[in-house]
């Protein structure tokens, strides 16, 4: 039969405080403390980007909880912050948005347009890590050109991680690759990535694209999923929504996505124990920025 349902989600709220502070000689101290909000489950705080750090000429060191370069060197999600964000996709798409702590960062000055940025999560003990295999958990690696608010960008990334506990004890290596074009009101994106999970291999690619016309910007996002095959998650998605400009700082959509029923099946955003040939939801939701 048909399993039909509705839900009310907080998707990615969150609220905090980030600053610097001129320490003179070119040198700043840059702090940034952010908490994500579950309204609809009264779960008032859970940790988002966490930091500390110096900016100067050099430019930035950071040290606390943050992205991972992996994940920053994505093109723009048009679909972010909803129920079809990348981060509800596939184990793929998932093992590469992550948010680490105990993670030193850098980030290069702007290098003839190039930005490149490192992070290591030091072996601390607690992690699960091999104590024979490395110094860290977590190696993240990524080089970025462009800006992905106008423009050509692209960049290139990479993820290693170690016999980490949070992983499931397994090791994963995963290369991603972006292009993304934005001129007038267009955007078009993609973005192709790998994952080797202790010789499981998977892939991934991602599109969008979308229009803006005054307030309103009709948007598409097409992924396709492929994994060994006694993973059971392989297949399609398609999104198709609109988002609407209310105000400077507030704005609606209403987004429509259909998985095949095995990629659906091993995605966030599923129905459980499905037996449907295809899994697919509505979302109308309200943005507000302060």
């Amino acid at each position: 039969g048909n399993d039909t349902g509705m839900t009310v989600d907080s998707v990615a709220s969150r609220v905090g405080v980030k600053g610097s502070a001129d320490l003179g000689n070119d040198l700043q101290a840059v702090y940034k403390f952010e908490f994500e909000v579950q309204m609809d489950k009264g779960d008032i705080l859970k940790n988002r980007n966490q930091y500390v750090g110096l900016a100067g000429g050099f430019g930035t060191m950071l040290m606390g909880r943050h992205d991972t370069p992996y994940k920053m060197s994505q093109a723009k999600d048009l679909f972010n912050d909803g129920v079809f964000e990348n981060n509800s996709m596939t184990s793929v798409m998932q093992h590469g948005e992550d948010r680490v702590s105990n993670v030193l960062a850098y980030v290069s000055p702007d290098l003839g347009g190039v930005k490149l940025i490192g992070a290591f999560v030091p072996d601390e003990g607690a992690e699960g890590l091999d104590k024979d295999s490395s110094l860290t958990n977590l190696t993240s690696l990524a080089a970025i050109y462009g800006s992905t608010k106008k423009g050509l960008f692209v960049s290139g990334a990479m993820n290693s991680y170690s016999d980490v506990a949070a992983k499931g004890g397994k090791s994963y290596n995963m290369m991603r690759v972006s292009a993304q074009y934005s001129v007038a009101g267009l955007i078009a994106n993609t973005m192709y990535q790998t994952s080797d999970e202790s010789g499981k291999e998977g892939s991934n690619i991602t599109a969008n694209l979308g229009y803006k016309m005054g307030d309103l910007m009709p948007k598409i996002k097409y992924a396709t999923n492929s994994e060994d095959k006694n993973s059971g998650n392989t297949g399609s998605f398609v999104g198709v929504g609109v988002d609407y400009k209310l105000g400077k700082k507030t704005s609606a959509y209403f987004d429509f996505g259909s998985f095949d029923k095995e990629m659906g099946a091993n995605s966030k955003v599923s129905a459980a124990k499905s037996t449907a040939d295809s899994i697919s939801k509505y979302s109308i939701g309200l943005i507000h920025k302060f």
